[in-house]
């Protein structure tokens, strides 16, 4: 397997966006499906697609953010229309002087918005109950890790994990995400700690952190 990482620039983004759809799907992952609810699905595209635009501008924001690191995975022995096989989202605010204003809000009629709101609520709560007012500012903040379908169990959630988790330990900061039910394997076998359970639109989360000097 010869899987290298690299940061992300704008021609990766509609595959990063394409795998998000899938690896996030409505159909398969409960938070997507209270995010993009039927009865707010277009009738002329396929259940889950009209999610694509709002991750793809999503992930473009995160792209051209300066507090923000957008990681991608390459297998070099795959097609070049399938060498992206992963991607991850560090969130990295400094603790002091960073961007704390608002982000510019992302339009999408397939968007449950008040769900959406809700869920950023709860988000930014727990984060503000585990380092304070300051929130994830100072702290490497993994906002997800993708992974396109058929290359899951290759090892690339955890390398793309780990790029994180160095350039964090070279910081010397705390490590901070919230997972779901089937994404907690993956960190507590690389060290990190439960802080609490987070129910995120009524769905059970994992508050967990990787202390800085112990993993």
């Amino acid at each position: 397997m010869t899987i290298r990482l690299i940061k992300a620039s704008e021609e990766h983004l509609p595959v990063i966006a394409r795998i998000a759809t899938s690896a996030f799907h409505p159909n398969t992952d409960a938070l997507s499906r209270r995010l993009f609810p039927p009865h707010l699905q277009p009738t002329d595209l396929p259940d889950g697609e009209a999610a694509y635009d709002w991750r793809f501008a999503r992930k473009a924001s995160s792209l051209a953010s300066s507090e923000s690191h957008l990681v991608v995975a390459i297998d070099d022995e795959k097609g070049q229309d399938d060498q992206v096989v992963g991607f991850s989202l560090w969130d990295t605010p400094p603790a002091i002087g960073g961007d704390s204003g608002p982000s510019k809000e992302i339009q999408c009629t397939a968007l449950d918005k008040e769900a959406y709101n809700e869920m950023k609520k709860t988000v930014n709560q727990d984060a503000v109950d585990t380092f304070g007012e300051q929130g994830i500012a100072g702290v490497w903040h993994l906002d997800y890790i993708g992974v396109s379908p058929g290359n899951q169990r290759r090892g690339i959630g955890k390398m793309l994990l780990q790029w994180g988790l160095d350039h964090a330990a070279a910081e010397g900061k705390d490590c901070y995400l919230v997972a779901t039910e089937a994404g907690r394997p993956l960190y507590v076998a690389a060290g990190f700690k439960d802080i609490r359970v987070v129910s995120i639109l009524g769905i059970p989360h994992y508050s967990m952190i990787l202390r800085a000097g112990s993993s």
